[in-house]
């Protein structure tokens, strides 16, 4: 994941430079930047229409609704927000929107 290699490369750079250098401030000055044309490149809104997406879809495929161990478990493997997220955003619990949107797919017939 991207925070992890962050701090990976956050803990080179410090052990290499030393907390206070020049070398240490602009590589993470680079990095930063970096980081943020990635989550521009892609934003949150995208992340979580996606991942909506996919839970519509295994709801579909599936009788019972996920708890949030198991969303999340596919989520990583998927590159799909967690429930936490989710459920952030939303304004909801995670096992509240899957019962709505549950509702809506019986509701159509989908």
């Amino acid at each position: 994941m991207v925070i992890n290699d962050l701090m990976e490369t956050l803990n080179y750079v410090i052990k290499k430079y030393g907390m206070n250098s020049v070398e240490a401030y602009n590589i993470c000055i680079m990095m930063a930047i970096e980081t943020q044309n990635l989550y521009n490149s892609k934003s949150l809104q995208n992340y979580y229409n996606e991942t909506i997406s996919a839970l519509v879809e295994y709801l579909k495929q599936n009788r019972t609704n996920p708890n949030e161990m198991k969303w999340n478990k596919y989520a990583v493997e998927n590159n799909y927000l967690s429930s936490e997220t989710i459920s952030y955003i939303y304004g909801k619990g995670f096992h509240i929107l899957c019962k709505e949107i549950r509702k809506r797919l019986n509701e159509y017939k989908i």
